[in-house]
This record gives structure tokens, sequence and C-alpha cells, in this order.
């Protein structure tokens, strides 16, 4: 009997392992083959549901299940309401997608990335079919891993009644957590996929980017990856993240919006019994807000939607951390794009400045007293209008003079920086007065044609050129021929554009502005 048991326990009780099934530590999952040198096993689950009373706690592990999970549908998007995502996603969202080249090469010990969706902490999915790992998997023998995590009020919300009830006393951050708790899935599990878990590099964009960031600067993730690429996410703390008191005063603010007032266990209980939307609906920023004038950047982010200072995801101020260089010096990536600004000043969310006052109108809210500088940086003359200075401004202050300080402070720590400034602009673009904006890089990183503001297009040898960059980096900790390492007397970086160039001094004497006046 015994001998019989063993047996049903190897061959998951009567059930055959296929080619395409997966032995996880939770249980069997079975992926599909495209037929095209790509298997990919979706929606795969790697935190229960943070629903109920795990609703605003660390992730925990997933149930084991009998059989064979189907994983060829990508999971559900973690809840979402915002101007560009309008509604729709559910909390059992804590899922992650796996690509692997067929064979010949899908052996073991391939190189594995983790990707990190952008979004403002408040929108998108690892499972947005933009973010398809097929093409690197494919074309570049790497094996590519996306996320979901918590957004939003769901994700973020620090409040005291929550600190007291954690074992850090601590609150907020259980996006942040939820990624470190994939990135501990990937240690565990990616090696029957046959990936490498000694061998991984995170990747993300933008609030992805800065998750990024926080992890690497964490010494505490010393074995959960090696190497890191930063795109349009500076790891400079930059309004990104709150101090903890300030978040925890936030929530107590929400608790009393949503009709749970106070600090004790009641308060908590009552929170944990809102609708997800309604949570969503009491921390988004109202839109008057999002569509005034230079607004978006230029205003505050929704209260109880970001990162905070927590003493433990978040040690310290990432600068600060930077700064010290007590982390470990793994080699990054870092870059941003020509246009950074121009998709929070546009036409999509209806908050363009039409003249010199309105322009002058949004500095002042965000830069007091620095009004006047700024101006005769960036004069309204200089550019095609009012709202394009307004753009350069914000692209410059937020994105690209922060990512020359992280590209300095890590130099200076002795960490292999390899720095980037993308300039192509799509083919097809929906919005192509928006230039190189923010986030426009991806759809060359992923090789997809699923990008809702435009395609590659005809510059098919520039992505081909930076997703051998990415894919090299991730099996050597080196972009390869033709990419500089950085260093701050040259600022030597690459030039992502057609041709592919290399460039130095890349907005000098803009940055030096910024540095001195942040």
């Amino acid at each position: 009997m015994r001998w019989l048991a063993l047996v049903c326990v190897l061959a998951a009780c009567g059930e055959q392992m296929g080619p395409l099934d997966v032995e996880l530590d939770t249980g069997i999952v079975r992926g599909a083959d495209d037929g095209n040198g790509v298997r990919s096993w979706l929606g795969i689950p790697y935190a229960a549901p943070p629903v109920g009373p795990l609703r605003w706690k660390p992730p925990q592990r997933p149930a084991p299940w009998d059989g064979t999970r189907d994983a060829t549908h990508v999971g559900a998007k973690c809840p979402q309401n915002t101007v560009i995502t309008p509604g729709g996603g559910t909390e059992d969202c804590l899922s992650l997608n796996v690509w692997t080249p067929s064979s010949p090469h899908g052996s073991k010990g391939l190189p594995v990335m983790v990707w990190i969706h952008g979004g403002a902490f408040v929108f998108g999915s690892g499972g947005d079919p933009f973010y398809s790992g097929a093409e690197l998997a494919r074309t570049r023998g790497v094996v590519v891993v996306s996320i979901n995590y918590r957004l939003g009020g769901l994700g973020f919300l620090a409040h005291p009644a929550l600190a007291a009830e954690d074992p850090d006393h601590t609150s907020g951050n259980y996006g942040l957590l939820d990624q470190l708790a994939a990135l501990e899935w990937v240690q565990r599990n990616i090696g029957g996929f046959g990936g490498d878990p000694a061998h991984v590099t995170l990747f993300g964009e933008s609030a992805g980017g800065f998750s990024t960031c926080v992890h690497y600067a964490n010494p505490s993730t010393a074995n959960l990856f090696e190497r890191a690429i930063v795109e349009s996410g500076a790891c400079l703390d930059n309004g990104l993240a709150q101090t903890r008191e300030q978040a925890e005063s936030d929530g107590l603010a929400f608790g009393d919006k949503v009709g749970c007032p106070g600090s004790d266990a009641a308060a908590l209980a009552c929170m944990r019994d809102v609708a997800d939307f309604d949570v969503l609906d009491a921390t988004s920023l109202p839109p008057i807000d999002m569509q005034r004038p230079g607004g978006f950047l230029y205003e505050s982010f929704p209260p109880n939607t970001l990162p905070n200072i927590d003493g433990v995801v978040i040690p310290a101020p990432i600068e600060v951390t930077l700064a010290a260089g007590d982390y470990p010096k793994r080699p990054i990536i870092l870059g941003t794009n020509r246009d950074e600004g121009t998709l929070f000043h546009s036409s999509i969310l209806s908050n363009k400045v039409k003249d010199e006052q309105e322009y002058r109108d949004a500095l002042a809210r965000r830069f007091p007293g620095l009004v006047d500088e700024i101006v005769a940086r960036y004069p309204v003359a200089s550019y095609p209008s009012p709202n394009d200075a307004l753009a350069a401004v914000s692209g410059d202050s937020f994105f690209v003079c922060p990512a020359r300080r992280n590209a300095r402070a890590l130099t200076a720590a002795g960490v292999p920086v390899y720095r980037y400034v993308f300039q192509r602009l799509l083919d097809g673009a929906s919005f192509p007065e928006l230039g190189a904006f923010h986030s426009s890089e991806i759809p060359f990183v992923f090789g997809v044609d699923a990008y809702p503001l435009g395609h590659v297009g005809s510059a098919t040898v520039l992505a081909e050129a930076m997703q051998a960059f990415w894919t090299t980096f991730a099996k050597t900790g080196d972009p390869g021929t033709g990419w500089p390492r950085y260093d701050a007397a040259t600022d030597a970086h690459v030039v992502l554009d057609e041709p592919v160039a290399t460039g130095t001094s890349y907005k000098s004497a803009l940055c030096d502005f910024w540095d001195a006046n942040r």
C-alpha cells in the first residue's frame, strides 16, 4: 500500500504528466505551445487571493490544488478605476505568466527576466498583451515572467490599525510585497520551466521601474535577482514615496470617508467590508484635479495609492540609501525617453495649458519661487506651444534629471551602470505630437504590435537591437558592443534611435539646474 501511495503521488494520482505540464510547489499547471517556438503558462497564482481578512495583509502562499490546473489564459487584472482604465478587475488577481522557448532552446538554466508593469500604481496588468514575453523567449533564449500586483487603495493603503496587527508594525506597500512574493515564487519554481533562479533580471517601466529601484536598494533582496533594468522610473524618491506618518494620516481620512472612523480593530473590520470599487472611488484623484490645466504630475498623486517609507520594504528614502551604498552592487540599466512629459500634458487627459499664464500658474503650484528661473530655461518661444514647454519641464524634472542623479549615485558606489535615451517615434502613432513619449519604448523591448498608441513598424532594426541589448544584459550583466558603461564625467550613454548611437552630456545644463533646486 505504501508503494501504491508513492506511485499515486509521483503520478499526480492517476494523471499523466505531459510535455506542457510543470509541477510547482502548489500543484501541476498545464500550459500551451504556440507552434512557433514558444511555450506559455498563464494566470498562475503566486499568492492566495487577498480578500476578506487577507485584504491589506502581506501576501500569503496559495493553497495547493489537486489535479492539473489549466494555465492557458491570463488571470484577472487587479481592481482599477482611472481615466485610462475605467473599471474592471477583481481582488483575486495575484497571478503571473511565464514564457519559455520551445525545443531545442528550452533547456535548463536559461536566464530569467521578471517584468513589473507600470501605471502610476493605480492601473495596468502583467497580462496586458503588449507585455507578452513570447518574442523575447522565441528569439533570445530567455524565460520571461510578468506579474500582477495590488493597485491603488487596495495595494497601498496605510492605517494605524493595520500597523497594529502587523508583526513589523508597518502598513501599506502591499503591492510591493506582492512583487517580492512573485520573486520568491520564481526562486522556488522557475527551474521547472527551464529557468535559472540564480540568474534573474528584474525589469520594469514607470511605476514598475520605481518598484524595481525599491527592491534594488533593499539589501534583503540580494538573493532574489542579480541585475535590474529601470525604464523611465528614476530610483530617487521624487514624490513617489511618502513618509509613513503621512500615509497613515491619509488612511485615517480614508476611513472617515467610507464611514469607518477611528484607528481600532473595529474600524479595520469595517474597512475590510467596503466593496472593492468603493475603496477605489474613495482613493481616486477627482477628475477635476487630473484635468485642470497643467494637472496630473503637477498636482498631488491620489492619497492612499503610493508606497511609503515604512522602514521595512523601503527602509529609508531611496536617495539616502543610494548615497550610503548599503545594498548589493548589482549591474543596472536605466534610461528615459526623449519626450517623457508629453503624455502627462495632452489631449488624452484634457489638461493642456493654453497660454503662458496657465503655464506659469502650473509651474507656481509645483515649483513656487522658481517660476522665472524655469521660464528663462524653458521659454515658450522655444516650443511649439506653452503646453510643450510645460511638458519639457515635466519630463526633465520628474524623469530625465533624477535618472542622471541616480546614475551618478550608483556609479559612485561602484555599481556597473548603463544609461540610455530613447528617441524613436512609434509608427502609426495615435498622437504623433507626443513624440518619443513616456512608455513608447515598450513595444521595442517586447517586440509586439499590440501597443495601443502605435507600433514598431519600420523600425525593426532598432527593435532587434534593443531586444539584444536587454537580453544580453540579462545573460551577462553587460548589454554588449556599442553601449558604453556610464561615467559621471562624460555622462556616457547610448541613444536608441535609427541608427543606434552613443552620446555624452545629455541635457547637462538643465539637469544641473534641477539638481540645484530639488
